[in-house]
């Protein structure tokens, strides 16, 4: 084992905290064409709109990827 490498954490040590999911599908993480079918606007209001941080959006390689709960949650505010 190199000397910068990290162990692995073994699977049978009971203090280990299990791994911690998400639990989003594949219907709560929108595109920026589904979110613009969603508000009513043009694809490049979206984009323009999430690179100002003004839609909550993360960006993923080259991709902007929309969570539908934190958007409902925007739009009820």
């Amino acid at each position: 084992m190199s000397a910068y490498a990290t162990p692995l954490p073994d699977p049978t040590d009971p203090v280990r905290e299990p791994r911690s999911t998400c639990g989003l599908t594949r219907d709560e993480v929108m595109t920026a064409r589904e979110v613009a079918e969603l508000l009513r606007m043009p694809t490049s209001t979206v984009y323009e709109l999430a690179r100002k941080g003004v839609i909550p959006a993360s960006r993923l390689g080259r991709t902007w990827r929309f969570l539908r709960p934190r958007l409902e949650q925007m739009l009820a505010t």
